[in-house]
């Protein structure tokens, strides 16, 4: 599967362990420098700070990790954009109520079929309608090779017999994999919605 090309930033993958407040103060006074910024570790891995920056300063950062003597492991775009290592990623959302909720893919192009009926939450092509903020961290944050929490999906039937799809958490999660082009996208859905969701054809 090919996915549309996006501009990310590198990243390098540091241990908590291996810094201290002289060594990040070190770090942190190259930020404009550098262009670097900080994407917090998963909870999952709390041990760990993901160094994000522009690939054409990876050799300053590089020789400054060693003269401070921080370990770093340095993550490749291939590893972390391949679109089967970003679906086996994503992980059930834990937001809320985790009772009777699955992790099922669903149709890319028909849940956004289904989500622009409601054009007052629906996020376009390259976040358009909706927060350019939260569209671009979720683009560094896939390159930094952590688990995906996957978005939430909650269909209901209206009196009039139509079925209503919303995202009730990660409208820009599913607009960035929607716009690398990942065909089926992995979601959090209860057993109600599931049944709805086969019923229009998501799944």
């Amino acid at each position: 599967m090919n996915i549309n090309p996006i501009s990310f930033k590198g990243t390098f993958c540091i241990e908590q362990k291996d810094m201290n407040n002289r060594k990040f103060s070190k770090i942190l006074s190259q930020r404009e420098k550098l262009g670097i910024s900080f994407e917090p570790s998963s909870y999952k891995n709390p041990d760990k700070l993901y160094v994000q920056m522009p690939h054409e300063s990876d050799f300053e950062l590089m020789q400054l990790l060693k003269k401070l003597s921080v370990n770093y492991v340095r993550i490749d775009e291939r590893d972390s954009l391949n679109p089967d290592d970003i679906v086996s990623r994503m992980i059930i959302c834990s937001t809320g109520n985790l009772n009777g909720k699955f992790l099922q893919k669903v149709d890319t192009k028909k849940l956004d079929t289904e989500l622009r009926k409601n054009p007052e939450m629906y996020v376009g092509y390259n976040g358009a309608n909706g927060s350019g903020l939260k569209y671009d961290r979720f683009k560094n944050f896939l390159k930094t090779n952590q688990e995906i929490r996957s978005p939430i999906v909650y269909l209901r039937k209206l009196p009039s017999g139509e079925i209503e799809t919303h995202i009730y958490d990660g409208r820009h999660r599913f607009a960035v994999l929607r716009d690398m082009g990942i065909k089926q996208i992995p979601v959090t859905i209860d057993k109600e919605s599931l049944e709805l969701a086969r019923e229009i054809g998501l799944v």
